[in-house]
């Protein structure tokens, strides 16, 4: 039993680890930007200490006296743990910055005759940038939108529930690891799972360092001909994939395909 629930946590925290907060792949919508106040971090609920607690008061993992499991491979798994944990903490890290992409997207020009005039395209991303609380910092040929995103609660949650789990299984990993080399009901025990009581940190540090500015680019090229017409946008992974979804566009020299279930 011990061999089986060290390797299955393995995995998890190793799964855990190698997550990554960035493109959602249209699978989030991520929330409007918008002006805010500085996000105040609420206190855990009673439950959420509780659980820590309960986890220390269970009994302790039976380890068979001889199963043929070499004691070497507790310590491999306790360095494949203590390897993963740096993907947990950059995963926390990460969290609060921002992926600043550029593309060039390709719509009909004027000329075209399916085609818009250029001001009337201009007004339709002016519009998108307006109804997402974004300010016009910059009018030239390259026009510079800024705009103030705030954290948000429900990644806080997830990134405290990675810690959580990640802590929780190098718990169980400890106390096997523990009765293996000094015996059952010596050492510390159940008490390595108190060690997840700091996972709120994780949610703290994200609400308390996750609200930043973000710069828009956006730029517009018509052809000689006026038959296409390429924008050219820059700024956060997530901000420019919710720019072309909302105004339908296709990245130059590719063709888009929609998802199974977009409209």
């Amino acid at each position: 039993w011990a061999q089986g629930m060290s390797r299955l946590f393995l995995l998890g925290v190793a799964g855990s680890a190698a997550l990554k907060i960035g493109p959602l792949g249209g699978a989030t919508v991520r929330p409007a930007l918008r002006p805010s106040p500085p996000a105040v971090a609420t206190a855990p609920s009673p439950a959420a200490w509780a659980l820590p607690l309960m986890l220390s008061q269970m009994p302790l993992p039976a380890v068979a006296a001889d199963d043929g499991f070499s004691s070497a491979s507790y310590y491999t798994t306790l360095a494949l743990y203590v390897l993963a944990f740096p993907g947990v903490y950059s995963l926390v890290k990460r969290s609060t910055k921002s992926k600043v992409v550029q593309k060039t997207y390709e719509v009909a020009g004027p000329a075209a005759p399916a085609g818009r005039p250029t001001r009337e395209l201009a007004g339709d991303i002016l519009a998108f940038f307006q109804a997402n609380n974004y300010k016009v910092k910059d009018r030239g040929e390259v026009i510079v939108f800024e705009g103030v995103q705030a954290p948000l609660a429900g990644r806080a949650a997830f990134l405290t529930f990675c810690v959580f789990i990640s802590l929780a299984s190098l718990a169980l990993v400890l106390t096997i690891l523990e009765q293996s080399v000094f015996g059952e009901g010596n050492g510390i025990g159940n008490l390595w799972y108190l060690s997840t009581l700091v996972s709120p940190v994780a949610g703290k540090y994200y609400l308390d360092n996750a609200e930043r500015t973000e710069i828009f680019k956006v730029r517009i090229v018509t052809s000689d001909d006026e038959a296409t017409s390429d924008v050219s946008v820059e700024g956060d992974d997530e901000e420019v994939d919710r720019f072309q979804r909302t105004l339908d566009l296709s990245e130059k020299g590719m063709v888009r395909v929609k998802g199974l279930f977009e409209a």
